[in-house]
């Protein structure tokens, strides 16, 4: 029970972008639970390992191990700055919280992901959804993101309802 999260890469064939699109789903199990997920507002990777970051560079969390795939779909692209989409996911996960391989179908190119994370992507749940920089290297390179929104539904830049 409680906070579960995962990073997934999006196929671009899959969302319909001119790019693979990568992805930080935070969710609960439990009503409780949910009014506590966190809200970043930068992410940041050094080698394998993704650290989220609220505003005025507040730590949040623990780093979590991220995949060279998520790293990749993160990096700047052409018109594009280095981003991802941050899900927060506003309704209770299903019980089986365990992870498992995701049919490559539903959009999600890894394995041993959350075995609810294909039912994320095909937008089955009620989520707040926030675009954020992702930057790489000296943790000095953290977006400040200094009067960016700390609470729903103001962080969020598009609540999507199923």
């Amino acid at each position: 029970m409680g906070i579960h999260f995962t990073t997934v890469v999006v196929p671009a064939a899959r969302s319909g972008a001119d790019t693979d699109n990568a992805a930080l789903i935070f969710g609960a199990d439990n009503e409780d639970d949910i009014q506590h997920l966190p809200l970043p507002v930068a992410l940041h990777v050094l080698d394998n390992a993704l650290q989220c970051f609220g505003p005025h560079g507040q730590v949040i969390g623990g780093p979590m191990p991220v995949s060279d795939i998520w790293i990749a779909a993160a990096a700047p692209t052409g018109d594009y700055a280095a981003q991802a989409r941050v899900c927060v996911v506003l309704e209770c996960l299903p019980e089986q919280v365990g992870t498992s391989d995701v049919p490559v179908e539903l959009g999600v190119p890894e394995a041993g992901l959350a075995s609810w994370t294909g039912r994320v992507i095909a937008g089955d749940f009620k989520m707040a959804l926030r675009e954020v920089s992702v930057s790489t290297g000296s943790p000095l390179n953290v977006d400040a993101a200094l009067h960016a929104p700390t609470k729903l539904p103001e962080w969020a830049d598009h609540i999507h309802t199923p």
